[in-house]
């Protein structure tokens, strides 16, 4: 909608995860690191957990990426399906050939054995990605830990990366997990970005996407962005889309702090009565409805509504032109 305005090629801020967006934070970085060293070090499980919209999803699609299809990768998202459900998918995403939907898990758990083993032959690493992982019932995550006993004498077989939010950590101390626990090799976790990092994280994503340097926030924007947000990625990106928004609706590429408290309280508009004080947690709660699919009606009666702005701007002006020339 406003791309053309900014001379963008692309949204800069939109909330699918986009590897070529990624912003390698240095937590961003020690998290590809201590990936990279499970995968090449053939270390088993991986833990990787992080706030929600805290860009988990980004890193690791970048990650595995990176490989430039030198690894063989299964992405898996369904963490509501059941083991047999997940074992069929992974085969499937791992090309492996021959696989009936009548076949049985001893049969499927077969066919993967003799293919990581193929694998291996090939120097091709094999990597499971579980997402959301947190979502995982205890005794699917049981049948995940079995798969680490496909191994040879000297390393693991299949490297398999457990994501999810902080919730995940909470799970696997659970007793009945405990011995998935301790396979549990690499652990790394994402933190929400400091005020630094959040402005290094926005110039980022505009560079990215083509911007020029008259498109900016000020100093006290940066500041009212990290507040707000909290330094959380996808609250980053649901704020600053929703202030070029509201840029392009004032006619203005230099964004201050008043169009981020605007923007702000539209988030909120709807959410928190005005008979009360807003606390922060209506703030972030505000930003999350914004950024989530189910809401998207809310983003779009926001767009509508900084289009009729807009419009009706350029109307008074083309009304005060007229007049200036009639005089």
């Amino acid at each position: 909608m406003y791309e053309k305005f900014f001379g963008l090629k692309e949204k800069p801020f939109n909330l699918t995860p986009d590897p070529q967006f990624l912003y390698l934070s240095p937590e961003h970085k020690k998290a590809m690191a201590c990936l990279s060293y499970a995968v090449y070090g053939k270390q088993g499980f991986v833990q990787l957990t992080g706030e929600v919209g805290s860009g988990k999803t980004t890193l690791l699609r970048a990650f595995l990426r990176s490989f430039d299809g030198q690894i063989q990768s299964s992405y898996v998202v369904n963490t509501s399906n059941t083991f047999l459900q997940l074992l069929r998918t992974i085969l499937v995403d791992l090309g492996v050939p021959h696989c009936d939907r009548r076949d049985q898990k001893e049969h499927l758990l077969r066919k993967l054995r003799l293919y990581l083993k193929d694998q291996l032959a090939a120097a091709r690493p094999v990597v499971i990605v579980f997402d959301e992982a947190q979502n995982l019932d205890i005794e699917v995550l049981e049948e995940i830990r079995m798969l680490s006993n496909l191994e040879t004498e000297k390393q693991k077989l299949v490297q398999i990366i457990l994501a999810g939010q902080t919730e995940l950590r909470d799970k696997l101390d659970r007793p009945e997990l405990r011995q998935l626990k301790q396979r549990v090799s690499v652990r790394c976790h994402l933190s929400p970005l400091d005020r630094a990092g959040t402005q290094a994280y926005i110039g980022h994503r505009l560079a990215v996407a083509g911007a020029s340097p008259e498109i900016g926030f000020t100093e006290q924007a940066h500041d009212a962005i990290f507040r707000y947000s909290k330094g959380i990625p996808r609250l980053i990106n649901v704020l600053c889309d929703a202030v070029l928004l509201a840029g392009y609706a004032e006619d203005t590429k230099l964004f201050d702090e008043t169009i981020v408290c605007e923007v702000v309280s539209e988030a909120l508009d709807g959410f928190v009565p005005r008979t009360r004080l807003v606390h922060e947690n209506d703030i972030l709660t505000g930003l999350r409805v914004m950024s989530s699919r189910e809401q998207g009606s809310q983003v779009r009666a926001f767009q509508v509504r900084a289009g009729l702005i807009r419009d009706a701007a350029r109307a008074a002006q083309d009304t005060l032109t007229v007049s200036r020339s009639s005089n």
